[in-house]
């Protein structure tokens, strides 16, 4: 009887230990953001920073990102000082990863590749991305003129080139357009659809400003209308679901995690990480001392892996 009375014990032990590590993402917590909400993250860093949680011994270390060179050191002093047991990036399965000399997840994968560190892709691909937008109303030109205006004024920032509906087109053709979906669009369509909702020319578009306003936690009355907009605050966004879902996976199976994400994709669920985590430790760009980068940083040998299959995760 003594014999399975410290049995009992050591299993209700056990089994509370591993309850105790058991991270639960609740998505119900996602929200969409107000400019109170915005503002009140932002009065404590801006983008790029750094937001460190720890419980039961797992740590996050969650870079809320500026898209671009400014976040690589954010990245640069996580490996060094944080030395991840795995890395998750903000991109689509099957996607080019970005420049490793310009963009934070193409450095976290060179860096991640250096130290032998799994990388996972946690952005939602684009068959899901694109379900949730017609679940939510939003026809296929909508959907293909909001990752266009994204990719555009990536060739502004990072190219510092003009972006053109023929190539912006093309782009959208051969990374993400699925026939099943519906029509591409053609110069004159695009050309036409971006002056009804934009109010402009395409081609003469400044991409980098009107990303800012579409973006701005204070938007102006023509922004609101705007599909981009709209799409950008439906109610829970599709992506920052999966990014959350993939964090609290990542925790379950590993000490130490790294995550980078767009600072928006924070601002959506940080409170279901606190609820999940506790209040997080956060580090300003202006706190992180200089950092060496990898000019030579490379791929090779990159190791990815998945944390959820697609028949795991539904919205």
């Amino acid at each position: 009887m003594k014999r399975i009375l410290i049995i009992s014990f050591l299993l209700l032990i056990l089994i509370t230990s591993v309850y105790a590590k058991t991270f639960k993402a609740n998505t119900n917590l996602i929200i969409n953001p107000t400019e109170k909400q915005t503002n009140a993250v932002f009065d404590k860093a801006q983008p790029p920073f750094l937001a460190v949680y720890q419980k039961n011994g797992r740590t996050l270390v969650l870079l809320a990102a500026e898209h671009g060179p400014k976040s690589l050191p954010a990245v640069q002093y996580s490996f060094n000082e944080y030395h991840p047991q795995v890395a998750l990036i903000e991109r689509e399965p099957k996607s080019p990863i970005g420049n490793c000399k310009t963009n934070e997840d193409g450095y976290t994968a060179a860096l991640s590749a250096k130290n032998n560190t799994p990388l996972v892709r946690i952005d939602a691909d684009y068959e899901k991305q694109w379900q949730y937008a017609k679940k939510n109303g939003f026809s296929y030109e909508d959907f293909q003129m909001f990752w266009i205006i994204k990719n555009a004024e990536g060739v502004a920032k990072h190219e510092n080139k003009q972006p053109t509906a023929k190539e912006e087109i093309e782009n959208y053709k051969n990374e993400v357009h699925n026939p099943a979906w519906g029509n591409l669009f053609t110069q004159e369509s695009l050309s036409e659809y971006f002056k009804q909702h934009y109010y402009g020319y395409f081609n003469s578009t400044d991409f980098i400003k009107l990303r800012l306003d579409l973006q701005s936690s204070s938007p102006k009355k023509w922004v609101k209308k705007t599909p981009f907009y709209k799409m950008m605050h439906a109610q829970p966004d599709v992506r920052s679901v999966f990014m959350l879902q993939n964090i609290a996976a990542a925790l379950n199976e590993y000490e130490i995690v790294f995550c980078e994400m767009g600072s928006g994709h924070f601002i959506d669920i940080h409170k279901a990480l606190k609820k999940m985590l506790g209040k997080p430790h956060y580090i300003k760009a202006e706190q992180i001392p200089p950092q060496e980068l990898w000019q030579d940083c490379s791929l090779e040998g990159l190791q990815e892996k998945t944390l959820i299959k697609d028949n795991d995760f539904s919205f």
